[in-house]
């Protein structure tokens, strides 16, 4: 690409802003503009960006996902569904398992999602989804390609987070895990459902004081309401909901869950505030926290005032959804990157033997923009970006000491022709301009090797550290290719 095809344009620091704030700087680099409250690439930007998006889709390809498209602007929550609803649709038999889609899409996303990214509501994502093999397959996927990004990422309830240089955090760095358990699982012999009279028993404290138990064998049955569907939430005694947890499950904006009023609570459960179980609980969804065992009996309210079950257990008394929704300490913000989730309704695929077999569908997706953003922050350097240089927008530029030499601009045209023609991504610059001011925006960019055309046409190789090669035409694509390679 020549340079007025780039159309760049940097900027030189402005002190009157933060210059550690990477908006700033990836801004000041030419990559992104804001304009009018909104967040615009620049043409040096969506190369940037096609550039992670390559790299994602061949991970992807070498694992043998095909692309798919879905129409329409969505939140997070239908975009899940729509992948849903195509693998069920698309899959008639054993024959199409395991069914590995991935898309690119534009979505919606809740406030906490983009406070960080310039208020930027929509932003783009490639998502990918596997049916018929296990959700940790799609984590290891997810690992392959942060690695193969060279982005470092912590995982923290299925979800990628980056943390900042300067030791933010959005990830959760100490759970209620690490509290001491009353027993070890499997110790315990499954029991009888039984009903106990527990009069005016209503908290947790009160509960486990009048049972003689810990809050880790108590299950606390938490209802929420969007205003439209009912929730409810499982969690142990010991523990809180995590509401944007739950939020970030449901797909919807944080502060649209509220707590149902005690009026509702009888009308749902029949029963008075406090007395709550997830047995024959008529509610659209149930969300049982992962720290809640499957193995174990559990105390938990009885729908019925003043009455609890003891001997409670998943898979004979009540089902759900299983998510990380308990509030855990230590958070404090950063930037999310990337989720694996597991849609809750299995799919129905027709077996071998012409019966029905039903698989789970494990889905995931990375935030493309974020994702940059997250990149530009990592690789930044005092000067500007040290991109890697498979990510790289440009791998080499061939620029011109003086343009109105006749001579050097020939030699500059080849030497561009020779490198592009063999496949190396070079930016080809004859602007007018002061060489101190070009490298700058080599530099600020992250161009890590330039090809330096003197008035004579003589040139020679110079890499961001200001190391010199000496090259000739012959020679010139070996050098760089064996640069770039390094």
């Amino acid at each position: 690409m020549k340079i007025k095809e780039l159309k760049l344009r940097t900027m030189k620091p402005d002190q009157t802003r933060d210059q550690n704030n990477i908006e700033s700087v990836i801004e000041r680099a030419g990559y992104m503009r804001k304009i009018d409250g909104r967040t615009c690439y620049t043409t040096l930007g969506l190369i940037l960006k096609k550039r992670i998006e390559k790299v994602i889709e061949e991970c992807l390809a070498e694992e043998a996902f095909s692309e798919v498209a879905v129409s329409g602007k969505k939140d997070l929550l239908s975009y899940i569904q729509s992948i849903h609803d195509y693998n069920r649709s698309f899959s008639a038999s054993y024959k199409d398992i395991p069914l590995k889609l991935y898309t690119k899409e534009e979505i919606e996303f809740r406030n906490s999602h983009y406070d960080s990214f310039w208020k930027t509501r929509f932003q783009n994502i490639i998502g990918f989804s596997v049916l018929g093999m296990e959700r940790s397959s799609v984590n290891r996927l997810m690992a392959s390609i942060m690695e193969k990004l060279s982005i470092p990422c912590e995982v923290d309830r299925d979800g990628y987070y980056y943390r900042t240089p300067a030791g933010q955090e959005h990830f959760y760095v100490k759970g209620d895990e690490d509290l001491k358990r009353s027993e070890e699982p499997g110790t315990q012999s499954l029991k009888e459902l039984e009903t106990v009279h527990t009069p005016n028993i209503r908290t947790i404290d009160a509960l486990c004081s009048f049972m003689k138990v810990s809050p880790d064998q108590v299950i606390k049955t938490m209802l929420y309401t969007d205003g439209t569907h009912h929730y409810a939430v499982l969690v142990e005694g010991h523990k809180d909901v995590d509401l944007e947890a739950v939020s970030r499950v449901l797909g919807i904006k944080d502060d649209s869950l509220q707590v149902l009023s005690p009026q509702l609570v009888l009308e749902l459960t029949g029963a008075e505030v406090g007395f709550a179980g997830p047995k024959d609980l008529k509610v659209n969804q149930i969300i049982i926290d992962t720290g809640i065992r499957k193995e174990r009996q559990y105390i938990a309210g009885a729908n019925k005032t003043d009455h609890h079950y003891k001997g409670l257990s998943y898979g004979r008394h009540f089902t759900g959804d299983f998510h990380p929704v308990a509030r855990r300490q230590g958070a404090v913000e950063g930037w999310l990157i990337g989720e694996v989730r597991s849609h809750a309704e299995k799919i129905r695929v027709q077996s071998l033997k012409g019966d029905f077999e039903y698989h789970s569908l494990s889905l995931a997706y990375i935030n493309i923009d974020r994702l940059l953003l997250s990149m530009a922050d990592h690789f930044r350097d005092d000067i500007g970006f040290d991109f890697p240089k498979e990510i790289s927008g440009f791998q080499t530029v061939v620029t011109v000491v003086d343009p109105r030499s006749v001579k050097a601009g020939e030699v500059g045209e080849e030497l561009y022709t020779r490198v592009m023609s063999a496949g190396i991504r070079v930016l080809y610059d004859d602007r007018k301009d002061r060489m101190g001011s070009k490298f700058y925006d080599y530099d600020l960019i992250g161009i890590p090797i330039r090809v330096i055309v003197g008035k004579d046409g003589a040139f020679d190789i110079k890499d961001r550290k200001g190391t010199v090669t000496e090259a000739s035409i012959n020679n010139i694509v070996e050098i760089i290719r064996s640069k770039v390679i390094e």
